[in-house]
């Protein structure tokens, strides 16, 4: 076994000067501890002093040692941590289940206690190393503000995506309480989570662990991944280094990581149980849980000695997390038994529709867990539902507020989503149109919406400065925006089913900030209301840009403008179509919109190369029977499709080549409704409504 020849510090320059090449980055805390050092060098004065009082704590004979007092003044040899877990999430598989965290913290009691049930597979040379570390973990009851809580805390955020420290939403005090946040992917490809070694973090704010969601125990989203993951980056946490030593390159050279009892190891990412390639014959701790193996399974007595001193210093404030007065006042000295009250949210999926459809919400409370529920929904039928699961029509195009108050024993909560069910008419505006912006009520005229989800800058109407000399137009400050934030103007919904060879065009301005700059414009087309959305256009940058880099708050002049276009042949069904312009911010300029025409070649017009005039469909309205009727001028494929008015198919009448000469096809539809018919020949769709009437 080695011996404490090298202090820590030393061990971490040493690593650091290596030439490493990472080969699974499932933790991320060396990267973590290398960024830290970087920003602020000092944090290398706080380690040296941390690790000077590690030796002269883990030096003391066990009795010397300070262990945790109760209020009778005796000792017991556990360390009570209370803990916080903050999900953050968009409502999808990373809102993890209240059963999921409490199976990942159960692993950890087990692993921290030497219960974890693959303690069996230790080999024989470790046995008497592995340790019960006496550290014990607990929700909160009480939240920093002294309120009721379950020790879950649920956060709805974009930032769940490609997490890092400023997806650290809500944190709790680091010397109250262990946070564990939980998202839906980290930054930093490859990463499982990260966790900050005492007095690193850049900030209290910050300090805790980050980990996947799937890495949070082994029920529900979680895998087999999960069983010892947050257990090594509580290991982490309490400064334990990996077995070998202060990097995140298992395997490629030998190093220390500062416990005597854990042999000098190159670390692995396999099982090999006789791996003893630094210091032969001793064999290297491949099942320690601050290894990469898949067969870990321990924490040595060196380590649990370790982290006992973690908990005993100043440092990062980990020593008052398990005193007498903060368990009593964070609840987990002697947890309540009964429930809080519950905090109401609740999501549904899809939130835009067209008239006539149904949406069914769901209910998402937490905290506590509801035994009724009251909802309201005006606008939908029904208006009100006590289900927890209710199911809603909406037969009138409009934006509708959703309310939900969820309630159980202890007591009740009420939450309203403004603005969260839009619902869009089936038939649109008749195309062709020109929106020049002449006022500001274009903006949200005729059943635009604007989609701005954190309330901040978003598309505004701007009375000057329009395209070709134009007053008014469309913008978004993304001089003052927030990097990475997403907003959205939707059109209104437009027919353009009477034009051939159709498209969108639309001016932009914009300018770079500097020249990295990459605020993004994109465009969408939906054909069902908003339910899902096509790309169309997507520019960045300097391909975004139309007057390159403007250092100031920029306003275009008459020639910093550019007309774009986007083909809209091929869209079906063509009586619903809208647009969404999307501004992805990079905080970098502003970004202009005007003049939005849909233009093309009227289907009465002969630009029907395919189909001569004679196009027809008899009786309409009608009483489930018709005809329809068309001349081809050369023998084509001919495509004959029936939908309903939300585009879904209903019948497909025919698909064969068809020679040039008068065709008449039978259509029989058994449904009240509009339909639509859309005759496909060769390339070309020429689409007419149908009224059954029965």
């Amino acid at each position: 076994m080695k011996k404490y020849l090298l202090s820590l510090l030393a061990l971490i320059a040493s690593n650091y000067l290596l030439a490493q090449a990472p080969e699974r980055p499932f933790c991320y805390t060396d990267e973590m501890y290398r960024e830290a050092v970087r920003q602020n060098p000092a944090v290398l004065q706080e380690q040296q002093a941390l690790e000077n009082f590690t030796q002269q704590f883990v030096n003391r004979s066990q009795t010397e040692r300070y262990m945790p007092q109760l209020s009778n003044g005796s000792r017991t040899a556990t360390y009570i941590i209370p803990v916080v877990f903050h999900i953050l999430h968009e409502y999808g598989p990373e809102n993890i289940s209240d059963a999921q965290v409490l199976d990942c913290l159960m692993h950890m009691n087990q692993d921290f206690r030497k219960l974890n049930g693959d303690t069996v597979n230790t080999i024989p040379v470790f046995k008497p190393l592995a340790a019960d570390c006496d550290i014990e973990f607990r929700l909160a009851t009480i939240d920093p503000n002294g309120n009721c809580t379950n020790g879950i805390d649920r956060i709805y955020t974009s930032k769940t995506n490609s997490a890092n420290d400023q997806s650290k939403l809500n944190p709790w005090p680091r010397n109250q309480y262990l946070n564990i946040w939980v998202a839906k992917t980290l930054e930093n490809t490859g990463a499982a989570a990260y966790a900050y070694l005492p007095g690193t973090a850049p900030s209290s704010g910050v300090d805790g662990i980050i980990s996947r969601y799937d890495y949070i125990g082994t029920i529900g989203a979680g895998g087999s991944g999960g069983l010892h993951t947050i257990s090594h980056e509580t290991g982490h946490h309490f400064n334990l280094q990996h077995t070998w030593g202060s990097t995140n390159s298992p395997g490629v050279a030998c190093g220390d990581d500062g416990v005597s009892d854990t042999p000098i190891t190159q670390g692995y990412t396999s099982c090999n149980l006789t791996g003893s390639i630094c210091n032969p014959p001793i064999i290297e701790n491949v099942q320690n849980f601050m290894e990469y193996s898949y067969c870990d399974n321990m924490f040595t007595i060196g380590q649990r000695d370790r982290m006992h001193a973690a908990l005993n210093a100043a440092t990062a404030s980990r020593n008052n997390l398990w005193t007498q007065a903060n368990l009593i006042a964070t609840g987990t000295l002697n947890p309540p038994t009964a429930q809080c009250a519950p905090t109401a949210d609740f999501w549904a999926t899809p939130q835009t529709i067209c008239t006539g459809r149904s949406v069914t919400f769901q209910d998402f409370s937490w905290k506590g867990q509801p035994t009724s529920w009251s909802w309201n929904f005006p606008g939908g039928i029904p208006a009100t539902s006590t289900d927890s699961a209710p199911t809603v029509t909406y037969n009138a195009a409009g934006i509708y507020d959703v309310t939900m108050t969820a309630t159980n024993a202890t007591g009740s909560n009420t939450l309203t989503r403004t603005g969260f069910i839009r619902v869009s008419n089936t038939v649109g505006i008749v195309a062709p149109i020109l929106e020049p912006f002449a006022t500001a009520a274009a903006i949200t005229a005729n059943d635009a919406w604007i989609y701005n989800p954190d309330n901040g800058t978003t598309w505004n109407y701007l009375g000057t400065t329009g395209a070709a000399g134009t007053v008014g137009c469309m913008r978004i400050n993304n001089y003052s925006n927030t990097a990475g934030q997403t907003d959205e103007w939707i059109s209104p919904p437009y027919d353009i089913s009477n034009l051939s060879s159709v498209s969108l065009k639309f001016y932009v301005a914009n300018a770079q900030r500097s020249s990295t700059s990459a605020d993004e414009l994109r465009v969408f087309t939906s054909s069902n209301c908003g339910e899902t959305w096509t790309p169309k256009y997507s520019k960045s940058g300097a391909t975004l840009a139309t007057a390159g880099v403007i250092a100031t708050n920029f306003t275009p002049n008459s020639t910093q403008w550019r007309q774009e276009t986007i083909s809209l042949n091929g869209i079906f069904p063509r009586t619903n179509i809208r647009f969404k312009f999307q501004n992805n911010s990079d905080r970098g300029n502003n970004t202009y919109i005007d003049e939005i025409q849909i233009t093309g070649t009227p289907n009465n017009v002969d630009e029907v190369d395919d189909i001569t005039t004679g196009f027809g469909l008899y009786p309409n309205p009608s009483t489930g029977s018709a005809t329809i009727q068309f001349k081809l001028n050369s023998a084509k494929r001919v495509q004959i499709f029936v939908h309903d008015i939300t585009g879904r198919m209903v019948a497909q009448l025919m698909d064969e080549t068809l020679s040039a000469d008068m065709h008449e096809v039978p259509v029989k539809l058994d449904t009240k409704g509009i339909y639509l018919i859309d005759v496909i020949a060769g390339e070309k769709h020429h689409v007419r409504r149908l009224t059954i009437a029965n």
